[in-house]
């Protein structure tokens, strides 16, 4: 593997999602090759024994470089990741062999903020769609009534996630929400809220990630978990 030549452009958002997850940080970045054959083009994270005093996150843009015969043109590549953000980080930093671009991650919060108030309002279409529920915190509600034997009052929490998204086009919001259900993104939510593992929280991120590269920067989609108690007796 091998850095690629230089890095054009870089850009990093955070990724809100419900509680009780943590914030995910969506990094894309393009650059440039010397020549073809360069596959598996990635961004590989560096990792630190302490926080860097700047709150930038570097990473490497690399790639596999090409064996055999290649033609010696300069092709454009490109490279997404998806991380757990550090509560430290304030932005992300990408090299390549040539150079390096940084991104603030507030820069891109306030770019979406000013968008929003301008293109958003008034006329703003919302699109609501549920994703999918799921149940915690099994626990007693230390009740206990007799009918003639003894019964426990139980609850559960049941979470239901939301999807909103936000902007101009109806058609447009429908349309990608679509691409992105074609894509199993939406099948791979579902999944991970049967097993509630550790994938839900990618799953979550994918989904919007995915939708927010087909809608663009006039529309804003996110996840809402809308939480309650439901009780039952034993």
């Amino acid at each position: 593997m091998a850095l690629v030549s230089d890095v054009d452009a870089v850009h990093a958002h955070i990724l809100k999602l419900p509680a009780p997850f943590e914030p995910l940080i969506s990094i894309a970045a393009t650059g440039r090759v010397p020549t073809t054959g360069w596959t598996h083009v990635r961004l590989m994270q560096r990792y630190y024994i302490v926080p860097p005093k700047d709150g930038f996150w570097d990473f490497d843009l690399i790639g596999d470089e090409p064996t055999g015969i290649v033609g010696q043109v300069v092709l454009p590549v490109s490279a997404h990741a998806i991380e757990h953000k550090p509560s430290w980080c304030v932005g992300i930093r990408v090299h390549a062999r040539n150079n390096h671009i940084e991104a603030k991650l507030t820069d891109k919060a306030v770019e979406l903020a000013g968008i929003a108030s301008k293109t958003l309002a008034p006329a703003t279409v919302i699109v609501q769609r549920h994703l999918g529920s799921y149940d915690d915190s099994f626990q007693p509600t230390g009740r206990v009534k007799f009918d003639p034997l003894p019964h426990v009052e139980m609850k559960k929490l049941r979470h239901d996630l939301t999807l909103i998204v936000t902007g101009p086009d109806e058609a447009r919001i429908r349309s990608c929400i679509e691409e992105a259900i074609a894509a199993g993104l939406l099948a791979a939510i579902v999944a991970a809220l049967a097993t509630l593992g550790a994938a839900l929280p990618a799953a979550i991120a994918a989904f919007l990630a995915r939708l927010e590269g087909c809608l663009g920067q006039s529309f804003n989609a996110r996840i809402e978990n809308q939480s309650h108690w439901e009780y039952w007796w034993t």
